[in-house]
């Protein structure tokens, strides 16, 4: 009798080790299984969020950053690159294949003047909507035209209305571009003829080292240019390129 009483002992703590055994092979398994799903997320579906900010550890400047789209702004243009000039600031210019297509001259000249040529996407459209492949098209596309023109390797992808969807971040990845959006809107589309409104509204944000200013060849902004310009020297730091906050 002791001794079955014993046995069932040495048999009971024998079940509960084999259980204790197996269930941490489980857990071993599945960490496994999740692990190889977590990297197979991660390289095919997961993305990440553009940039709204640069990353550079106490860059000094704030990017300005001017996306030219459709083609009527281009007097706009020339006349931001003379204040440009004068201010002896360079920034970046972020383009659409179909706007380079059509403004060679004009894409080169903004080239040679020192600024930076960043990648707006083919056409204007809602990246967002677009499928990993029309986004890759797109994208792609316009990279080809941009670089033909500049022979230069564009850097920076801003989709069109900032609207990013998860093709539009995985295409843009794939051929190499940092994606960005802004942490400073001048509005400046809505507000074309009223260049004492978007001064107004750049002062009230938060403008700091490593910000994104936002802004479109408007008429309006021809006549303020100078003045976001002054806006951030006013706060001891230098406005630039996207490539000087990255």
């Amino acid at each position: 009798m002791i001794m079955m009483v014993v046995n069932k002992k040495k048999l009971k703590k024998i079940i509960i080790s084999l259980a204790i055994i197996l269930l941490v092979i489980l857990g071993i398994v599945f960490m496994i299984k999740k692990g190889n799903s977590t990297t197979t997320f991660n390289r095919f579906d997961s993305t990440e969020s553009p940039y709204y900010q640069g990353t550079k550890v106490e860059s000094g400047y704030v990017a300005l950053t001017c996306n030219v789209d459709l083609g009527w702004e281009s007097e706009y243009v020339e006349k931001i690159l003379e204040v440009l000039q004068k201010e002896d600031v360079k920034i970046t210019f972020n383009v659409t294949g179909r706007w380079a297509e059509k403004n060679q001259d004009l894409l080169l000249k903004i080239k040679g003047q020192g600024h930076e040529i960043g990648n707006h996407g083919h056409r204007h459209l809602d990246y967002a909507k677009l499928s990993y492949e029309e986004n890759l098209e797109q994208i792609k596309t316009s990279k080809k035209i941009i670089e033909d023109v500049i022979k230069e390797e564009t850097k920076f992808f801003q989709a069109p209305s900032g609207s990013f969807g998860e093709g539009t971040m995985k295409a843009a990845k794939e051929l190499g571009y940092t994606c960005i959006k802004w942490d400073v809107d001048t509005i400046d589309w809505k507000y074309r003829e009223e260049p004492d409104v978007i001064v107004d509204r750049v002062k009230k944000k938060d403008i700091q080292d490593n910000s994104i200013v936002l802004m479109h060849p408007t008429k309006a902004t021809t006549e303020c240019i100078d003045d976001i310009i002054q806006i951030v020297r006013d706060k001891g730091l230098k406005p630039g390129k996207l490539s000087d906050i990255f």
